[in-house]
């Protein structure tokens, strides 16, 4: 897994080149630009649903962040907020404010949604309305001269963005957007500095035509140190594992879930430890409260830990958001196909390293493929001790750089007595990382 990630800097230096342009002087802002190989949100549908493609490995984000000395006018909080942030796209990077969905489709580059969460929801958070707007006001200009770049580098002869009734047609019915942001994001925006031609529901924008009115950015590259990194999981699925094979546990461990799930997270707790959740989603409401008020990241482990039917479907009927989903017995169904998977926008999958034929993450048609590489379930069906069971986990912790590991809620029983000293144990062996942040940085480190 590289551990650089490419991106593109506009610095303030840069700033006369956009006036002379004929750029208002309260559009710029200073930023980063990232090309991201991903669908972004809602990319597959839309790229079905607006141009006809189905093929995720044919899908780009770009993502811009401001990077001047603004962005420290406000708590760094405010751009984790999900509220805020509602498409969750910062990829653990402070001062995202903007991001598209590009297509390739030849010598043609398509766009799909312009969105800024930052801008469009900072009403949320009043006492920071005025300042965000002002200073971040110019976020359309800033991303689409960063699309074009995009378009330029990668010679595309046209560019295709949607007009605002096309953008609008394929908008959330239940969101209430004022039909005046949809013309200024996508028909004033692109005519302000570009020359356009309307063909259809699009604005096609010849390249060649335009080159000289991009503002062509700075190619960086951002190291991170490579370290050994150490995830870990727990699945949460009560009994619904040992229903038809042990239905006297299946019970008991209905029963003692809730209790053992306040245990687990006081320790983690006490012990400065963030986990991943993943929760079966027929009851994640119940317990999803107590695991996020602890900071911990939460993905689905299935609807009702059944290797068939719509679980996906199901799952987004809970949740649209939660990113990640781990396979019930590490079983990869045909409806856990990449491209399903996009569809659903899930960005990672995890599963054993077994099923995937890896020992460390990987992206595959544009979904991260996280492998477990151990879990505690030879501690019910071996009965083997736990001395012996965390020895061997020890050893696995020590002999690879990435390990991800899972603990059930139903076997806990087995090792939280244990559980504090061996947290300390493993906090001390590598950095701890929640599956999220691992997939972002796969993600960075995949950008072009």
């Amino acid at each position: 897994m590289s551990n650089v990630s490419l991106y593109r800097e506009i610095s303030n230096e840069r700033e006369e080149e956009f006036f002379q342009k004929g750029y208002n002087k309260r559009c710029f802002f200073q930023h980063n630009i990232f090309y991201i190989p991903k669908c972004g949100p809602d990319g597959l549908k839309l790229s079905h649903r607006m141009c006809g493609e189905n093929d995720p490995n044919k899908l780009w984000e770009v993502v811009l962040y401001a990077t001047g000395p603004e962005i420290n006018e406000f708590p760094k909080e405010l751009f984790f907020d999900d509220d805020i942030i509602w498409h969750q796209q910062q990829f653990g990077k402070a001062g995202q404010v903007a991001t598209a969905n590009l297509i390739e489709d030849g010598n043609r580059l398509y766009t799909m949604v312009h969105i800024s969460d930052l801008v469009q929801r900072i009403s949320r958070r009043r006492q920071y309305k005025t300042k965000i707007e002002n200073w971040f006001k110019g976020w359309p200009h800033m991303l689409l001269n960063g699309i074009m770049n995009f378009a330029a580098e990668n010679r595309m002869e046209k560019i295709y963005t949607p007009t605002a009734d096309l953008a609008r047609e394929h908008t959330d019915p239940s969101r209430t957007v004022q039909r005046e942001l949809f013309e200024r994001v996508y028909d004033r925006v692109v005519n302000k500095h570009l020359l356009a031609e309307k063909v259809g529901k699009w604005w096609v924008i010849d390249v060649a035509k335009n080159i000289e009115r991009i503002i062509i950015p700075e190619k960086k590259e951002e190291f991170t140190e490579s370290e050994k990194t150490i995830c870990l999981c727990h699945d949460i699925e009560r009994g619904l594992g040992h229903i038809n094979v042990d239905p006297d546990f299946a019970e008991a461990a209905n029963e003692t879930s809730l209790g053992r799930v306040d245990e687990i997270l006081r320790i983690e707790k006490e012990t400065g430890v963030k986990a991943t959740y993943n929760v079966v989603g027929c009851f994640l409401n119940e317990v999803r409260g107590r695991i996020e008020g602890d900071g911990h990241c939460i993905a689905f482990h299935s609807y009702d830990h059944i290797n068939c039917g719509e679980q996906l479907d199901k799952c987004r009927q809970i949740d649209y958001r939660i990113k990640g989903y781990r396979a019930p017995q590490s079983i990869i169904t045909p409806d856990l196909s990449d491209k399903n998977l996009c569809h659903h926008n899930f960005e990672w999958l995890a599963s054993s390293a077994y099923s995937f034929g890896i020992t460390s993450p990987e992206m595959e048609n544009r979904i991260v493929k996280i492998p477990v590489l151990f879990d505690d379930f030879e501690l019910y069906e071996c009965k083997l001790a736990y001395g012996d069971w965390e020895k061997k986990a020890i050893e696995t912790i020590k002999q690879n750089d990435f390990v991800a590991f899972s603990l059930h809620d139903c076997y806990a029983h087995y090792w939280l007595p244990h559980y504090r000293e061996f947290l300390k144990k493993v906090r001390d062996m590598g950095k701890l990382k929640t599956l999220n942040e691992v997939a972002d940085g796969v993600f960075l480190n995949s950008s072009k």
